[in-house]
């Protein structure tokens, strides 16, 4: 009788640390109140408030950005996707956060060409546009130029009036121009990519890409064709994209082959966030997928 009394007792003990060990994980990872951001957009409120209050709330589709996006290619787009994502860019030229992106993109510091950071490193810089467009509107995501199909082999016709003219935080305004050349000439880039997707392992694979990547940023020409500009043309991330959804494939067919980054050297931080170079390596943990 006592044996089982000082059982009882243990087991209980046990469960009531077991219990405090709990709540302090759990207060531990509550940030502390003045370390909260308030939300400056309304989308971002309901990003904080739906985990709560979800079951109880009845949503349209376009409103449950809780879950793994999709990324679609722009031909499938319909007019409401295209209007929103136009809507979302110019409102991001307006308030200074594009013409931000853009400048990041002109720091060669970053070691983002001509490296294996290439691929990660772009894939960690759409999302930071996806997300900002998220903030003002949060059912669209960056849609993808898939110029490997010859129905697609041409400035998409319903961007082809869409040259901002993005504001710097240093220096004069961007005015987007494009100069592309013909259907032929993008084909024949386009032509190359069944030989780069049965690349047996990365380095195969990512330089012939880049390469092709460098290709059709001179097609399209203007803006696209310096490194400094290219990324004030909307069609700069919807070409990055479709590169990205090209490495996401390759990927699931060749799976736990990744950039060496240390071996060559590089830093595997995606500076200037934070991300690291394995934190890229599945992009529905980064919250979207390809369709």
């Amino acid at each position: 009788m006592k044996q089982r009394r000082q059982v009882k007792q243990r087991r209980q003990v046990k469960q009531r640390r077991q219990v405090k060990q709990r709540r302090q994980a759990a207060h531990r990872r509550r940030p502390p109140p003045m370390l909260m951001m308030m939300p400056t957009t309304f989308a971002q409120q309901l990003q904080l408030d739906l985990p709560k209050l979800k079951h109880r709330l009845h949503l349209p589709p376009w409103l449950e950005f809780l879950f793994v996006e999709d990324r679609k290619d722009q031909a499938a787009l319909t007019d409401i996707d295209r209007e929103r994502f136009i809507c979302a860019i110019n409102t991001l030229i307006a308030n200074g956060t594009y013409g931000n992106l853009v400048a990041i993109h002109a720091d060669m510091s970053h070691m983002m060409h001509a490296t294996q950071r290439f691929l990660p490193w772009h894939r960690v810089y759409l999302l930071q546009l996806e997300q900002a467009i998220q903030a003002i509107h949060p059912d669209v995501t960056i849609p993808y130029w898939d110029w490997t199909k010859t129905a697609e082999q041409g400035i998409p016709p319903w961007l082809a009036s869409f040259m901002p003219t993005v504001a710097m935080p240093s220096g004069p305004p961007i005015s987007v121009i494009r100069s592309p050349r013909t259907q032929a000439d993008l084909a024949a880039l386009a032509s190359n990519i069944p030989t780069i997707m049965n690349a047996p392992t990365f380095v195969d694979f990512w330089q012939p890409l880049e390469s092709v990547h460098g290709g059709v940023h001179v097609w399209v020409g203007g803006s696209m064709g310096a490194v400094p500009t290219a990324p004030a043309d909307p069609i700069f991330w919807m070409h990055h994209a479709n590169i990205d959804r090209l490495w996401a494939v390759w990927q699931k067919a060749h799976p736990g082959i990744n950039p060496d980054l240390a071996g060559a050297g590089l830093s595997t931080v995606m500076d200037p966030w934070s991300t690291t170079e394995p934190q890229t390596r599945d992009i529905e943990a980064m919250g979207y997928q390809y369709v």
